[in-house]
């Protein structure tokens, strides 16, 4: 053991260099950004505007689904999601066809 004086710089943290991010966190950053682009196009557009998300060959819907959800649920503007036929559609207005169930029989 050895007892001795420190300076004050000594106590100040160290500076890190930032991580470099996996392959796996930069590819879901970019998705990310890209819908939020997506997003804040449809939130300062007409009422009427509709975008739809195409995926990729190498993309699952389910996990497209998650990710558009997320950042519907976190921007401050109403956005509605609607998926179609293995697409992702997001509008300001109500998207028809929710929850088709079966049809009435007429009395």
């Amino acid at each position: 053991m050895r007892i001795r004086d420190a300076k004050p710089e000594e106590l100040a943290p160290k500076t890190r260099k930032p991580r470099v991010l996996s392959p796996r966190q930069l590819a879901i950053q970019k998705r990310d950004q890209a819908i939020v682009k997506a997003l804040n196009e449809i939130a300062v557009g007409p009422m009427s505007g509709i975008k739809k998300i195409e995926l990729e060959d190498d993309e699952k819907l389910v996990t497209i689904r998650a990710a558009v959800a997320r950042q519907v649920k976190a921007h401050p503007a109403e956005i509605n999601m609607g998926v179609r036929g293995g697409a992702i559609f997001l509008s300001r207005t109500a998207i028809a066809g929710g929850r088709g169930g079966r049809r009435k029989k007429p009395a």
